[in-house]
Parts: C-alpha cells; sequence; structure tokens
C-alpha cells in the first residue's frame, strides 16, 4: 500500500473532515462497512462518521485536531493529535460551561486496498477533559472525593 497516500488521507480525516468539518469526505475516506467494535450503534459506514462528527460537534462547536506525529505501517496509519475546542453543549450528562480545553490523544486508522478507512482505534484521556473543564478534581485529589465511596 502506498505509504503516501493513506498518510494524507490519515490528516484528511483529522484536519479536514473532522476539523473543518467536510462532511463531504466521509463519502471519500470512508468504508461503507464502517464499524469499530467500540461504536455501539446501529449505523455504518459514512453515515456512522456523520452521526460522530456532529454529536462531537455539539459539543465542542469549534472542535480542532492538529496532528503532531504519525507513522505509517502496511495499511495502517498510527497518529499522534492534538485537539481543542470550547464545550458549549451537553457532555454525557454535563451542561455547557463554555470553558476552552485542550487534550491530546492517539489514533490508529486501517486501510482496505481501496484507500478507505475499514476501521479505528482510538484513545484519549476523558478524564483530563473532565479535569481542564473543572468538571471533575485533579485526579491526584480523587481519593479525598470517593473515600465514602465502597466497591462490593
Amino acid at each position: 500500500m502506498n505509504e503516501k497516500v493513506i498518510i494524507d488521507l490519515a490528516y484528511k480525516w483529522f484536519e479536514k473532515m473532522w476539523t473543518v468539518p467536510d462532511f463531504s469526505l466521509t463519502e471519500e475516506l470512508v468504508d461503507s462497512n464502517y464499524h469499530p467494535d467500540w461504536i455501539n450503534m446501529e449505523l455504518k459506514g459514512p453515515e456512522l462518521l456523520k452521526h460522530e462528527i456532529n454529536y462531537f460537534r455539539s459539543i465542542f462547536p469549534d472542535l480542532k485536531y492538529k496532528i503532531i506525529e504519525s507513522i505509517t505501517q502496511e495499511s495502517k496509519v498510527w497518529l499522534r493529535y492534538r485537539a481543542q475546542g470550547t464545550q458549549k453543549g451537553d457532555f454525557w450528562g454535563f451542561k455547557p460551561t463554555n470553558k476552552y480545553v485542550k487534550f491530546e490523544g492517539a489514533a490508529i486508522l486501517y486501510f482496505n486496498i481501496k484507500h478507505k478507512v475499514t476501521d479505528l482505534w482510538e484513545s484519549f484521556c476523558f478524564y483530563d477533559i473532565l479535569e481542564e473543564l473543572k468538571l471533575a478534581p485533579p485526579f491526584w485529589d480523587l481519593h479525598n472525593y470517593l473515600k465514602d465511596f465502597n466497591v462490593k
């Protein structure tokens, strides 16, 4: 697989499709069977990605991604990114804070022979986002808030 082609597509994924956002790129970049195992929805392919982008942008309407590191391996692109945005929408039960947040994450995009993404593995620290938005205490102080919490 042409590494230059898939790395360019990976940059388009985050820095154009998600950041602009440019929904027309979903047809170009996303395989019709795209449905990562960790996403619990019936949608798949470009429609699933449009839904994801709309959902995250309803929380962070000015969400921007910047790739800071990338590596290709066969039909995969490994990325480390920085993202930023202002929380203006409900955030998993939390009301809008109108606070600006920055976070880092990592992703692996899996491409098929047609240069379309068939799968995605992605990770970012959800707790760091909550902490920066002042929706959770600093991690090192968390024990003070959970001292009466008893797991059985």
